[in-house]
C-alpha cells in the first residue's frame, strides 16, 4: 500500500546538512525520528535521520555525513522544539552522532498520556487514531545500513516525519487548553536528564538478585558492574556478551580468586583470557574495602505491611487517574511508590513537581495515617 507521499529530499553531503541547518533554526519546530540497527552491538548503528519541516520531509544520510556540528547547533537551539514520538532511543543516536541532545523537546507519545488518549502509544496507532491514516509496517525490521535503501524503506522513513509534523500542532494545542504543557515540560526535562546521566557506579543496582547478597559482595558487585558496563562500550557489545547477571552474582558471592573461578561463575573464556586479570584486581580492590567505603545496600523486597500499604497506594492512583483521565503509571508508577513507602512518607524526586500537587501530598497524607494506626 503506498501512501502517495511527496518525495523525500535527501542529505548527503556535509554543505547539504549545513544549508538545510541554517534553515531548520529560523523554524519555531521541527519533527524528528532516527532508523538504525541495534542487533549485536552496545551502540546504535544509524541508518537514517528523518526531518520534517513545515514544506518537506528530509532524509539526512548517516553514512555519508562526517560534520555534524551544523545540525548539534539545530538540536541545541533553544528556539526550535524538537518533536518526536517515543523518543528514549533516538536521544541516544542523536548524541552518538553529535554529542548533543536536542532541546526543548516534545514526545508526542507523552503528550498523548497526558491527555488521556493512551499509554506507550505507538506511532502507528497514534496515526491511526489522531489522522485516521493506516501506515504500513513492512520495514519496521529492515537493514537500514543497507544502500541503496529499498522504496518501501524511503517511504517509510519519510511518513514518520510526514505525519508526526500533522501530529505537534494537534496535541501542542489540545495540551495547552488542558492546561497541561507545563507537565510535559518537566517530563520532557526529566528525559533528557536521564539520557544525560552516565554513572557506571550505580549499574550493580541493576543487577538481578543482587539484594542477596552481603554487604562486602555488594561491594564486589558494584566494582565489578562498573568494569561490565566499560567492557560493553569498549567492545561496542551487549552487556551479556561481557558477563551475564548470573556471572557478576557468581562472582561476587563466592568472592572469585583466579581464572578458573572466574570461568566456573560463567564468564566466557575468550574474556577471561582477554581481561580477567583486570576483573581478578577489580574484585581483589573491592574485598580491600573498608566498610565504610562500601556502597549503599540494595532494597530487600518490601515485608508484608510495606507491601500492603504500597497497595492500599496504588488503589488511590488509580481511582486518581480515572478521575483525571491519565494513566496511572503516568501518575505515579512502582518505582515512585516503592521509593515513597522505604522513605516512610519523603517523596522522591519524580513526585516533586506536578505530580506533587495532583497525588503526591495526598499519598504523603494516606501513607502517615497508615503508619500512625499501624495500618
Amino acid at each position: 500500500m503506498s501512501l502517495q507521499l511527496p518525495p523525500p529530499r535527501w542529505i548527503a553531503s556535509d554543505a547539504a546538512l549545513a544549508e538545510a541547518c541554517q534553515h531548520w533554526q529560523t523554524l519555531d519546530w521541527l519533527a524528528l525520528d532516527t532508523e538504525f540497527i541495534r542487533t549485536s552491538t552496545f551502540y546504535p548503528r544509524p541508518g537514517l535521520v528523518q526531518v520534517g519541516d513545515l514544506e518537506h520531509n528530509w532524509l539526512i544520510d548517516p553514512l555519508e555525513i562526517q560534520d555534524w556540528s551544523a545540525f548539534a547547533a539545530v538540536l541545541s537551539d533553544e528556539s526550535v522544539v524538537k518533536v518526536f514520538h517515543a523518543c528514549a532511543e533516538d536521544l541516544e543516536v542523536c548524541r552518538l552522532l553529535t554529542g548533543t541532545l536536542p532541546a526543548p523537546l516534545f514526545d508526542t507519545q507523552l503528550a498523548m498520556a497526558f491527555l488521556g488518549l493512551g499509554s506507550s502509544v505507538g506511532f502507528q496507532r497514534a496515526v491511526a487514531d489522531l489522522l485516521e491514516v493506516d501506515l504500513p509496517k513492512g520495514a519496521t525490521r529492515t537493514d537500514w545500513l543497507q544502500r541503496p535503501l529499498t522504496a518501501v524503506q524511503v517511504e517509510y522513513a519519510a511518513a514518520d516525519v510526514h505525519f508526526l509534523r500533522q501530529l505537534y500542532p494537534m496535541l501542542a494545542q489540545r495540551l495547552d487548553e488542558a492546561g497541561r504543557t507545563d507537565w510535559l515540560n518537566e517530563e520532557a526535562q526529566r528525559q533528557l536528564r536521564q539520557a544525560t546521566e552516565v554513572d557506571f557506579s550505580q549499574a550493580y543496582q541493576r543487577v538481578k538478585l543482587g539484594w542477596k547478597l552481603r554487604p562486602q559482595e555488594q561491594a564486589v558487585l558494584q566494582s565489578i558492574a562498573a568494569w561490565r558496563e566499560e567492557e560493553a562500550r569498549a567492545r561496542d557489545v551487549p552487556r551479556n556478551k561481557v558477563a551475564d547477571d548470573s556471572a557478576l552474582w557468581n562472582i561476587a558471592r563466592f568472592r572469585a580468586k583466579n581464572r578458573d573461578q572466574l570461568i566456573k561463575a560463567g564468564i566466557k573464556p575468550a574474556i577471561v583470557r582477554e581481561c580477567g586479570q583486570a576483573l581478578l584486581q577489580k574484585v581483589s580492590a573491592a574485598l580491600a574495602l573498608d566498610s565504610q567505603q562500601w556502597p549503599q545496600q540494595l532494597n530487600k523486597p518490601l515485608s508484608i505491611d510495606d507491601g500492603n500499604r504500597m497497595k492500599a497506594l496504588k488503589k488511590q492512583v488509580v481511582a486518581e487517574a480515572e478521575r483525571r483521565k491519565l494513566p496511572p503509571e503516568l501518575l505515579a508508577n512502582k518505582k515512585m511508590l516503592d521509593a515513597l513507602v522505604r522513605h516512610n512518607g519523603q517523596l522522591p524526586v519524580e513526585m516533586t513537581g506536578w505530580r506533587r500537587a495532583l497525588i503526591g501530598d495526598a499519598l504523603v497524607a494516606s501513607l502517615s495515617a497508615m503508619l500512625a494506626t499501624g495500618n
